[in-house]
């Protein structure tokens, strides 16, 4: 059998003899087991000074795997890729770009996926390897390891006949060109499919083409303008649907559940026991505790050791559970506040769900509302809430973790009504969501839920409608 013949398009302006560093990751990959490949490798210098462009040449003329292309002006990314493409022969076409790396597995493990016909793009995590001294404008990272599932070229294989049917670059943008041509691919329903695995390694040192741009730099509202347009014009959805995730076929998925706590110390072992009893066991803990002074942390160490327990000044609920997602090594991110009690089967059937919907985002489930004693219920409070219903409160919560991370966690400038901002902002950006339709959450009341905080509801909540009227 013949390999398999991927063209390798490499963008390079001014990177002279760096260039072999991308060059020794593609050397370095690894084959698939059921099938060969082999790389042809297409430079192309994008106006390069003549110092510069030397280096390249010096490089390419010791490789027979290599053509060498030269542009006489820098015409930007998008033209130094079209040219690139023109000549391709590969029937897989994948990116890098002169500063960036391959993970040595990045084709063993996405050829694999072109095997099933449906799939036309696929790709993985962009790993962010940020050299000394350099700071990353990323708030928030999916995991430990500094991974984000990103836009972004270098992590795809793409197969020739999505550009054959004319998907090329918009040679007008200089910049979010990529952004555009994935969301073009998006609004005519490509085929894309996103693993968990590393398929990126991309460099931050300070002198990145898209270092410190601002949005308005990156031309980005221009972009996603141009895509509403053509959206309205083919009448078609106004939303992209969400992208297809096959990450949750694992067995073994971890969920992080996180507990943010403020003098919690009657209830939170009752909350904490409820997690243990799940049916599902491939769980961590990680407890916030938001600045208490009731002494409920040293209590959760002492009684639960396999619980982390982080604790902080008081800054707030959106705060604590943003810290928490930020530790969090799960797949899937649930939340209990410390009052609440989950029923044994609450994760098992939310994860039945996302594992058999590709494109579900989050899932909730149903909640039977409980009173501590002598507790009087507030007059705004509704009978009508008592009755199990849908509760749409992060208690009854399991979401896919870089989704929630996209929309930069909770917000932290809300004291009541984050779980509404967040669940306005899932919405808008159509993820797709489920609800098992059990009760599987039971929210207690005891007088110092924050719900019972009256003047500050009704600030946050115009605060949400607010943000919902100015589409932020």
């Amino acid at each position: 059998m013949e390999p398999v013949l991927i063209s390798v398009i490499i963008p390079t302006y001014n990177n002279g003899k760096d260039i072999s560093n991308p060059l020794v990751s593609i050397d370095n990959q690894l084959q698939p087991e059921d099938c060969k490949v082999s790389f042809e490798i297409i430079i192309i210098d994008d106006g390069s000074s003549k110092e510069k462009f030397a280096e390249v040449q010096v490089l390419a003329s010791k490789r027979k795997d290599v053509t060498l292309l030269r542009c006489d002006k820098n015409g930007g990314p998008s033209v130094a890729r079209n040219t690139g493409l023109k000549i391709a022969k590969g029937e897989l076409i994948t990116f890098l770009d002169s500063d960036d790396l391959w993970p040595e597995n990045k084709i063993q493990i996405l050829m694999p996926l072109f095997n099933n016909s449906e799939f036309e793009v696929a790709g993985g995590k962009v790993k962010y390897v940020i050299a000394d001294g350099v700071n990353s404008d990323i708030e928030r990272w999916e995991d430990e390891e500094k991974r984000i599932t990103h836009v972004h070229l270098g992590a795809l294989l793409i197969r020739r006949a999505i550009f054959d049917r004319g998907y090329y670059f918009d040679e007008g943008l200089r910049y979010s060109e990529d952004v555009d041509w994935w969301l073009r691919i998006r609004e005519d329903n490509i085929n894309i499919c996103i693993i968990e695995e590393t398929t990126l390694l991309y460099q931050i040192h300070g002198e990145n083409m898209t270092f410190n741009k601002n949005i308005h730099e990156f031309g980005l509202l221009n972009v996603l303008n141009k895509s509403l347009k053509r959206r309205k014009e083919k009448n078609s959805n106004p939303q992209l649907a969400q992208i297809r995730d096959f990450r949750m076929k694992r067995k073994d998925l971890l969920i992080s559940v996180i507990i943010p706590m403020y003098n919690g110390i009657n209830s939170i072992e009752r909350a904490i026991q409820s997690i243990l009893n799940q049916t599902y066991k491939n769980i961590e803990i990680i407890l916030v505790d938001d600045g208490s002074t009731d002494g409920g942390a040293n209590l959760v160490k002492n009684i639960f050791p396999k619980v982390t327990v982080i604790q902080q000044k008081n800054k707030g609920v959106s705060a604590a559970r943003n810290i928490g997602i930020n530790e969090s090594k799960g797949d899937l991110l649930a939340f209990l506040d410390h009052d609440d009690v989950w029923l044994p089967e609450k994760l098992e059937k939310q994860l039945t769900l996302l594992k058999g919907d590709p494109y579900l985002g989050w899932v909730t489930c149903n909640q039977q509302i409980y009173w501590e004693k002598n507790i009087e219920r507030p007059n705004f409070f509704k009978s009508g809430h008592e009755k199990p219903h849908r509760s749409l409160v992060p208690s009854s919560f399991l979401i896919r973790k870089h989704i929630l991370v996209s929309m930069n966690g909770f917000n932290e400038s809300l004291k009541m009504g984050e779980d509404m901002d967040l669940i306005r902002k899932l919405r808008n950006s159509k993820i797709k969501e489920s609800n098992v339709d059990e009760i599987l959450l039971e929210k207690w009341y005891n007088g110092k839920n924050m719900t019972f905080n009256i003047e500050q509801a009704k600030a946050d909540m115009f605060a949400v409608l607010r943000k919902q009227i100015k589409n932020k």
